[in-house]
């Protein structure tokens, strides 16, 4: 049962091995960082899936595993700044493992509190989370937009498209992603006579608070710091994308019908799940969206599940897209034979010839 729990524990510690490397800083801090990128690389291919479900009676532990990313990473985003005034060729291995770690501690721990709309301090700590990754529109739109419309790729900003290019999507998707949210967010205003440009809007008291964090570090490291935290942030938010576009990739759904488990794609990749809190039980995710990140259901399920973990999905489309269609596209075709609807199969009728 210890191992439940600890696990869990998987994202801290992956992020204050990356600040202890950013302390030591320069080559030996590289090769630091170099060494976890290869540790989660192997953990993705090598350790398997945990299909596990147990019944949890401290929450609370499980509740800290999740909130201790947040000042950590802040923490660890404080050395870096601080240790790195100018430009070096370390700085190449730095930045994409922080943004890898932006993604985890800021967007992704964001994305779990920000689903607590019941409990007000969670959501707080989710909000400034997004914010610190600039992306506070996410909290609106995934709550309130992305969870509703899923599958109709007109309607959801980050419901990708077969064939689609992951680069074009994951920028498109980040601007989208906040039209979107300005105009739930002033619908709503609207319902409660309040006015759109006022304290009121949840966007722009999330923009203030990425401006106030981009001041921030202007004036404790210099314009070169800001430079440095800017790059991390786009690297993250690219990731978080990414993962967007793995986890409803070519799948769609009919405006009007229930969301089920097969408009998402799951996955129970050891490493990938640890690191990121049962995210990749996606197909769950969306059914279930109350669901606490410990409740979610592996969904044992071959025909919707991914054969690796995000992180390997995410190099394949990056870097090698026409490898990534070749493993998934048979599972597309699968994907339209047994769970697809009459509907849907009129809106994907050429997947039977993939």
């Amino acid at each position: 049962m210890f191992f439940h729990y600890f696990k869990f524990f998987l994202s801290p510690i992956f992020i204050a091995s990356i600040g202890y490397g950013v302390y030591v800083g320069e080559t030996r801090g590289a090769f630091i960082l170099l060494g976890l990128q290869f540790f989660i690389i192997f953990g993705e291919l090598f350790f398997g899936d945990d299909t596990s479900t147990p019944k949890y009676q401290h929450p609370w532990l499980l509740d800290l595993a999740l909130f201790i990313n947040v000042p950590l990473f802040f923490y660890v985003l404080f050395l870096f700044l601080k240790n790195n005034p100018t430009w070096s060729a370390e700085l190449l291995v730095y930045l994409p493992l922080l943004g890898l770690a932006m993604a985890t501690a800021f967007i992704n721990v964001g994305h779990e509190l920000v689903h607590r709309t019941s409990k007000k301090l969670d959501c707080e700590v989710g909000n400034w989370a997004l914010a610190a990754a600039w992306n506070p529109a996410f909290a609106i739109e995934h709550v309130y937009g992305h969870h509703k419309n899923v599958g109709i790729v007109e309607e959801d900003p980050v419901t990708a498209k077969i064939n689609e290019n992951p680069i074009l999507f994951a920028v498109k998707a980040f601007f989208r992603e906040h039209t979107h949210a300005w105009g739930i967010e002033s619908a709503q205003l609207k319902r409660r006579n309040q006015a759109v440009f006022s304290f009121h809007n949840r966007l722009i008291v999330g923009y203030m608070r990425t401006a106030i964090i981009f001041c921030v570090v202007y004036a404790l490291f210099g314009p070169f710091s800001v430079f440095l935290y800017f790059v991390t942030g786009l690297g993250a938010n690219y990731i978080f994308q990414m993962t967007n576009f793995i986890e409803h990739y070519g799948l769609v759904r009919v405006k009007g019908k229930p969301i089920l488990h097969h408009h998402s794609w799951n996955s129970n990749n050891r490493m990938t799940t640890y690191l990121t809190y049962n995210l990749t039980r996606h197909s769950d995710h969306h059914v279930n969206a109350k669901k606490e990140f410990w409740e979610l259901n592996p969904c044992l399920d071959d025909g919707i599940s991914l054969p690796s973990g995000y992180l390997t999905y995410m190099a394949l489309f990056t870097f090698a897209p026409f490898v990534a269609r070749k493993k998934m596209h048979p599972r597309l075709k699968r994907w339209y034979f047994e769970y697809a609807s009459d509907d849907e199969k009129e809106l994907t009728k050429s997947y039977q010839y993939l």
